[in-house]
């Protein structure tokens, strides 16, 4: 419980600092403006390599989380084993060998935490170049001061936001090339580097984009060779990433319902492709009506709208996906946000920051049933509820602006 209450204690103070911020937006934009790259690369300094010094190397914290597992895989990725064949882990094929080459610099499982600091750095200055405007300074600022993304970053060296960042390439080199060809290209290397997750938003954008052959082509010139080698190397095994479907995480809606059904039974094959389904149906009834139409914010609302999405409705989701959008949406949204969508959002951090170490420290199950819960127990289902509204909440807000209704600043073809 120590570590939930320093998340907890960590989290009240950013977002103090965030509600400083955002008091005094114009004073401080008015610098950070001026000074652009003093400023993200200090706040970066700051916000993510002071802490990580601090917490790993004079406080010698241990690393936990999925960390150790990324070391572990990475070091048998370095040793010249096949993915899927000869280990289990359910990312894709080169995540671990894109690891293991900073365990070939630095052997110990905070230079995996490093690298994803410096993921992060690269998506911020991807996404910097996508769109500028007066407040662009300031709203990377203050995503760096957020609960969630340091939270998840520097104790839990989530990957998470590795998902933007090929995201961001894309419509990066979209724009630069006016080629979708080259939004296939970039999206199938990220398949293969990142997770499987990253296939949701690629389908809803053939779906609904108006340039489908060519990103397809795109992806299809990386995906076939990738598949053909790898069905060579593995066979069937190349399948592994979907048993992380199998695995039971929470808030979702899966597990609030738990409890009034008798449980629910992890392994369910129904609830992953139902949940997948929910996903695909419902970002796609938001996508449909997107109003100024184009293909870089189609793929950004798509991501967007499908991860909040999963994390409403299917039993896989944890708080970890916060991360994978907050960069894209307080960039993009910060000026759409009023007083009441910013408390929603410190609160919806804070929530997401601590939350899952609780749940992992009173066993990390679906409740059976509502007999014999503890206080702790009940505090802990109802952050379920809470969490979980806040993010129906802002699946509603979102698909408000990807219909037009509430005007933003996202990035032209």
């Amino acid at each position: 419980m120590s570590v939930v209450l320093g998340k907890l204690i960590i989290s009240f103070f950013l977002s103090l600092i965030n509600i400083i911020l955002l008091a005094e937006k114009e004073k401080f934009n008015d610098f950070f403006s001026k000074n652009s790259n003093l400023a993200i690369l200090g706040s970066w300094l700051a916000s993510r390599v002071l802490p990580f010094a601090i917490v790993y190397i004079s406080l010698s914290y241990a690393v936990k989380s999925d960390v150790i597992f990324f070391y572990d895989t990475a070091k048998l990725a370095l040793e010249g084993m096949i993915v899927y064949r000869d280990f289990w882990q359910p990312y894709s094929p080169l995540f671990p060998y894109l690891n293991a080459i900073t365990l070939a610099i630095v052997d110990a499982p905070e230079s995996i935490i490093f690298l994803m600091m410096i993921y992060e750095l690269v998506a911020i200055y991807i996404t910097k170049a996508l769109v500028s405007n007066k407040y662009s300074t300031f709203y990377i600022v203050l995503y760096l001061t957020l609960p969630a993304p340091f939270i998840f970053l520097i104790f839990g060296g989530q990957e998470d936001i590795f998902l933007w960042l090929f995201i961001a390439l894309a419509v990066w080199y979209y724009k630069k090339s006016k080629n979708a060809l080259h939004i296939g290209l970039v999206l199938g290397i990220g398949i293969v580097c990142t997770k499987i997750l990253l296939i949701i938003p690629i389908a809803l954008l053939l779906i609904f984009s108006k340039q489908r052959i060519k990103i397809l082509s795109g992806l299809l010139i990386v995906g076939i060779p990738s598949i053909a080698i790898m069905l060579y190397l593995v066979g069937e095994k190349i399948l592994a990433p979907l048993q992380l479907g199998d695995l039971p995480f929470a808030p979702n809606l899966i597990s609030v319902l738990s409890p009034f059904i008798g449980g629910v039974q992890p392994g369910s094959k129904l609830l992953n492709w139902g949940g997948l389904l929910i996903i695909l149906a419902g970002a796609g009834y938001y996508l449909k009506n997107l109003k100024p139409y184009s293909e870089s914010s189609l793929l950004i609302f798509a991501f967007i709208l499908t991860n909040m999405i999963t994390i409403v409705v299917h039993k896989n989701s944890l708080p970890n996906y916060l991360y994978t959008i907050l960069l894209p949406v307080i960039y993009f949204f910060g000026e759409s946000f009023k007083t009441k969508q910013w408390v929603l959002m410190i609160a919806l951090n804070v929530v997401g920051s601590v939350h899952p170490s609780l749940w992992y420290s009173l066993g990390g199950k679906y409740y059976d049933s509502f007999n014999g819960l503890q206080a702790l127990n009940v505090l802990e289902y109802v952050l379920q509820y809470v969490y979980l509204g806040l993010c129906i909440y802002f699946v509603y807000f979102f698909s408000q602006i990807s219909a037009g209704k509430i005007s933003t600043t996202l990035p032209k073809d």
